[in-house]
Parts: structure tokens; C-alpha cells; sequence
């Protein structure tokens, strides 16, 4: 009975505060609504909604995303952070495309069988694009049922359980939606916004007095923090040399100004390595990087970039390379997949990362005495 009554109170609140968000146009659109659900992955709604009408535009169709070169589908997800996900959505495109003639799997079975394709991911689409009675638990449900219940400590499968058990039959797509949007709009991480809830007389967190007491929080461990050296290397023709990381791993398949993480003993800051100005580790990098051996250069540092990911924060100290000659660059064991020499125009359509995009916009400012 209370879990009827917990749905029946969240669908009527969902139907007056539903938020208007373009992947929940009618007729629903398998393709768009899982593009929606990938880009929601750790990013806020605001950021993803430009993203999202962006990538329409570009692939409209599940057919043209799997047709695209990865590099196209990277620069166009260029700044949303978490390559990941593009690069497993045309994996899976591909997949699609390949071996089911085009046809997305209704089932979260048959969607978990594609790359990148995880336990939420596969019950939002399920739901939300074929109405299948699939529970989808996201960061927003979790805090909710969280609370609902009074859980302080739940485990994964405690609150996919959860989550199953109190699906409307023939409902899910809405009540995992309006779940999605109370934890969105209502029952926020912080100050969570109690007299506008539909379910405040059925929650345990409201009534203990404590709502965000639940769920416990983690305590936060320290940041690593990492120290790259990066090289702009540019030929006597204006190119810049370009590495392509691997596919695989983090910011796989983007493109960089040619860099390393710095090994210090010393400190933490670099200084061993160049306070006493000396270009011999940053031309040992360049080496093991690419197999530039750099003769006459002129060296110069070009300025300082912190960037901050999930678990760890980097510092990257650039230097601009001008060679007197053209050399000529090989791929490396320890190096890049793809080694390229890009004039501006070339760099600017590359997908690059974020952090050496301010790079680049540096060594601009450079070129134009801005």
C-alpha cells in the first residue's frame, strides 16, 4: 500500500512540475533519448541541453553517428568532459548500425550487450523509449529513495531492489523521470526544499528532523595532484606538432600539444627540473614522446594551466619550441598513436582537451601580440 501510494503521489506531482527538456518530445525517439541519457551522465542539465541540440544537427540519425569518424565525433563533444562516453555512443552506434540492422534493443538485456552500455543506462532507455518496466537509478534517485527510506548506508543492489519494487506496471518511463526531476528540483544534495515534496509525509529523512544526513556522505579523500611539462613545437613553417592519445583510457582519442607527467623528488612543483632554467628534461620528453631530437631551438616558457578532474588535479607548464629547422618526429613506444604537423587552421579542428585548448589560446596570444 505505500508503495502505491508513493507512486500515485509522485506521478500527479510529475504531471504539474514535469520539466520541459527537448529529449522528452512525443513520440519518443530511442536515439535521442539514449544521447540524452549519455550526456546526463555527470553533467548537469544546463550544460548538456546546447550539446544536445548541437549534436542533432550534426548526427541526427543513429545511421550518421556510426558513418562518422571517431575524430568528428570527439571534437563535437569537445569540452563536455568524460570522453568516454563518445567514443562507447559511436562504438555502440556502430554496433547498432553492424548487427541489428539499425534497430535499437528494447530490452535492457539486449542493451547491456552494447559497448559502453551500463545497468542505468539500459533501464532509463528501456523505460523512457519503450516502456518496458525497468528501474533506472541514477545519483538523483539514489538520494531519493535514500531518504524516502531512511537509508544511511545502502548498498547498490539494496537500492536497485528498491527501485523495482515500487514501479508502476506500465508507468516506469514516467515515475524513473519524476523521480530523476524531484531529485533535480526538490530533494537537492543540499537545502533540500522539504514543503514542496510530494512525499514529505512518507519520508523518514524528513521526519528525523536531518534530511541531509541522508544518505551518510563519504569523507572526501585527498586530490592527488599531477605536474605535466607540454611543448608547443613549432616548425619554421608555423606548424605545431600534435600527439593523438590512445583510444583507450582517459581523454582517449584527443588531441595534444606534446606533453609528460613530471617525475620530481624534490617538490611537488617542477623546480628541480627547471628553476635552474635548463631546457635538457624538456628536450628528454620531447624525445621519448615523439623522436624529435631538437637541435637549434628557441626556447621560451609560454605560461601555466590547472585543470581538475574526478579524482586528481593536474598543473601544466607550457613551453614554446621554435625550431630553426624542420625536424622530423616518429612515433614512440612510450608516445602517441598518431603524430601530426597542423597548421593553426588544422589545430582549431581538432578535438583537443580543455586544458590545451587555454594552451593553445596562449600561444595565439603570442602569435598576435595580444
Amino acid at each position: 500500500m505505500r508503495e502505491r501510494t508513493l507512486a500515485d503521489r509522485l506521478l500527479r506531482w510529475f504531471a504539474r512540475h514535469r520539466r520541459d527538456l527537448p529529449w522528452r518530445r512525443e513520440p519518443r525517439d530511442p536515439y535521442r533519448v539514449w544521447l540524452a541519457e549519455v550526456m546526463l551522465q555527470q553533467t548537469q542539465v544546463t550544460t548538456v541541453v546546447p550539446y544536445y541540440e548541437r549534436w542533432l544537427e550534426r548526427f541526427p540519425t543513429l545511421e550518421a553517428l556510426a558513418a562518422a569518424p571517431l575524430d568528428a565525433v570527439l571534437k563535437l563533444w569537445e569540452g563536455l568532459g568524460y570522453y568516454a562516453r563518445a567514443r562507447n555512443l559511436h562504438a555502440a552506434a556502430c554496433a547498432v548500425v553492424q548487427t541489428h540492422g539499425g534497430r535499437i534493443p528494447a530490452t535492457v538485456e539486449g542493451l547491456l550487450r552494447l559497448p559502453g552500455v551500463g545497468r542505468y543506462t539500459a533501464g532509463a532507455i528501456a523505460s523512457l523509449a519503450f516502456n518496458a518496466d525497468a528501474p533506472a537509478l541514477d545519483g538523483n534517485v539514489k538520494r531519493v529513495l535514500s531518504r524516502v527510506h531512511g537509508l544511511s548506508a545502502p548498498k547498490e543492489d539494496e537500492l536497485w531492489r528498491l527501485a523495482e519494487s515500487l514501479l508502476p506496471p506500465g508507468r516506469a518511463g514516467a515515475f524513473n523521470e519524476a523521480l530523476m526531476d524531484l531529485g533535480a528540483t526538490v530533494c537537492t544534495p543540499r537545502a533540500p526544499q522539504c514543503p514542496a515534496c510530494p512525499l514529505r509525509t512518507l519520508c523518514v529523512a524528513q521526519a528525523s528532523g536531518d534530511p541531509e544526513a541522508y544518505p551518510a556522505r563519504l569523507r572526501k579523500k585527498s586530490t592527488p595532484h599531477h605536474q605535466v611539462i607540454t611543448a608547443v613545437i613549432v616548425d619554421e613553417g608555423g606548424r605545431v606538432l600534435m600527439g593523438q592519445r590512445p583510444p583507450d583510457g582517459l581523454l582517449g582519442g584527443l588531441w595534444e600539444f606534446v606533453s609528460s607527467e613530471l617525475r620530481t623528488s624534490s617538490n611537488s612543483n617542477g623546480e628541480d627540473a627547471f628553476g635552474s632554467g635548463s631546457s635538457a628534461p624538456l628536450k628528454r620528453m620531447i624525445v621519448t614522446r615523439t623522436g624529435l631530437h631538437i637541435g637549434r631551438a628557441d626556447i621560451a616558457p609560454l605560461g601555466e594551466v590547472k585543470h581538475a578532474f574526478t579524482h586528481f588535479r593536474i598543473t601544466r607548464r607550457a613551453w614554446l619550441v621554435r625550431l630553426a629547422t624542420r625536424c622530423h618526429a616518429t612515433l614512440q613506444p612510450k608516445g602517441y598513436g598518431r603524430l601530426l604537423w597542423a597548421s593553426p587552421a588544422e589545430v582549431e579542428s581538432l578535438a583537443l582537451t580543455r586544458s590545451d585548448q587555454k594552451i593553445w589560446q596562449m600561444y595565439r596570444n603570442t602569435t598576435t601580440g595580444s
